[in-house]
């Protein structure tokens, strides 16, 4: 009798992985890098294990890493804690603006044997609107440097296809302290997934919008984001808060509970396919540590 059962299992999952074989997953997180001259924010060793733990769970498994604020120097880290996790072959790109004093660019590593990067650049200005700024303070040794972090826009072939399909993915982090700015990377990336209308897009990352649970409304990048339909987010059911910001009075509160300022948003064809996301919670993530990011990570999954 038990061979019989096991016989039926193994034959259940075969029919469940080829009705479900162009499922994949992006994984996108803030891992909260360390600052030259400021005290240490997150430990890239404990980051790295617990992305490798993260990617051999098989509920978070992802072929596609997404990660902000990362240390260029970390890049070979994170980049073999990927390939640790999915235990295969990884390809990756990274962004050369956000490393304003080395502490927050962007990176984005695939599972090589799944997906292929067909292109990639940064998104510094579209429809002349700038999605950065140059550091413009002559006494700065950063004078002239790129402050802020472009969108990093990639094409990728889905290998696994039998179309050997393609689409953009693009990752963000969209300004935190400049108001302005976030909302002009808001409405650069409306008008650019306006023009691509034919290509499915997906864009991931952390964009700062500071959507409420409560009001459910966001701030004024968030309405320049959404407004039109042209993106569509992948709301989290149940919305989990995804960020961690001390009380300066009490390092025990959260200064901004029931918000969220992690995304993932479709458009064009991408919204015809099957998705959904969830913010991933850990035991012990919130507060965090000094080791530890101050973001939790979340991950979509698709079915084109």
């Amino acid at each position: 009798m038990k061979s019989h059962l096991l016989f039926a299992l193994a034959a259940f999952a075969s029919l469940s992985t080829s009705a479900h074989a162009d499922e994949f997953r992006i994984l996108a997180w803030n891992v909260e890098s360390n600052r030259p001259g400021q005290s240490p924010v997150s430990d890239s060793g404990v980051i790295s294990e617990q992305i490798s733990g993260l990617l051999h769970d098989p509920a978070t498994r992802a072929q596609i890493v997404a990660l902000s604020e990362v240390e260029p120097k970390t890049v070979p880290v994170y980049k073999q804690a990927v390939a640790d996790g999915l235990e295969t072959e990884v390809d990756f790109v990274t962004s050369a603006s956000g490393g304003y004093r080395d502490a927050d660019s962007l990176l984005l590593i695939v599972d090589a044997k799944r997906f292929a990067i067909e292109d990639v650049y940064e998104m510094h200005r579209y429809a002349g609107v700038s999605t950065n700024f140059n550091v413009m303070d002559e006494k700065s040794s950063d004078y002239g440097a790129v402050r802020a972090r472009s969108p990093l826009v990639v094409k990728l072939r889905d290998k696994a296809s039998s179309s050997s399909r393609s689409f953009w993915l693009i990752v963000n982090h969209l300004a935190r302290g400049e108001e302005d700015l976030r909302v002009d990377q808001a409405k650069a990336l409306k008008k650019w997934a306006e023009d691509h209308a034919g290509e499915p897009v997906i864009t991931a990352g952390d964009f700062n919008f500071d959507f409420d649970f409560k009001t459910q409304k966001g701030n004024a990048a968030y309405d320049a984001m959404i407004e039109g339909g042209v993106w569509q987010w992948l709301k989290p059911d149940p919305l989990i808060d995804s960020n961690w910001a001390d009380d300066r009075d009490n390092p025990r509160n959260d200064r901004y509970p029931d918000s969220i300022l992690d995304f993932i948003f479709v458009a064009n064809d991408a919204k015809n396919w099957r998705g959904e996301s969830d913010v991933i919670v850990r035991e012990g993530d919130f507060p965090d540590s000094d080791r530890t990011s101050d973001h939790r990570p979340i991950v979509a999954t698709f079915v084109p």
